[in-house]
């Protein structure tokens, strides 16, 4: 009788868990649907490159941007106004994140997130850069240029 109450407890318990974390949206998958009106760029970021469906973007479009983290580190993914170049190695990391347009850090392996991004009318005929600045990974290739057309 007493083995029969320690497994029906143990039920209640996970069914309980599974509700609760439902409920939060622990269970749910990343949100990959774009919003009304917006154009959806597919980002792959890989150990130590970044691919882009969309390299060239018109000022004033919404963009649903989906970040697919493919490598075996975590990695972000920030939008520089234009290229850093070699003045990456003289920034601290905190320094990059004020800069950036838009920003995700620590995207886990394996993990799927997304931005929603407008690039401002001011933009248009810039450069900016596509990047990932934890150490190291800038300088072994996590970049990407991008443009914005008027």
């Amino acid at each position: 009788m007493r083995h029969i109450w320690n497994w029906r407890r143990w039920l209640v318990l996970l069914v309980s868990l599974a509700l609760v974390l439902a409920a939060c949206g622990g269970l749910a998958p990343a949100q990959t649907s774009a919003p009304a009106g917006s154009q959806t760029v597919a980002i792959t970021e890989r150990d130590f490159a970044i691919q882009a469906s969309l390299t060239t973007f018109k000022p004033g479009v919404s963009y649903h941007f989906v970040i697919t983290n493919q490598g075996m580190v975590a990695h972000e993914f920030l939008i520089m106004p234009h290229s850093m170049g070699s003045m990456a190695q003289h920034m601290s990391m905190d320094e990059m994140h004020h800069l950036a347009l838009a920003a995700v850090e620590n995207i886990p392996p394996g993990a799927t997130v997304t931005l929603d991004y407008t690039f401002p009318r001011s933009a248009a005929g810039s450069h900016p850069e596509f990047a990932c600045f934890l150490p190291g990974h800038y300088e072994a290739g996590m970049k990407l240029a991008v443009s914005v057309q008027g």
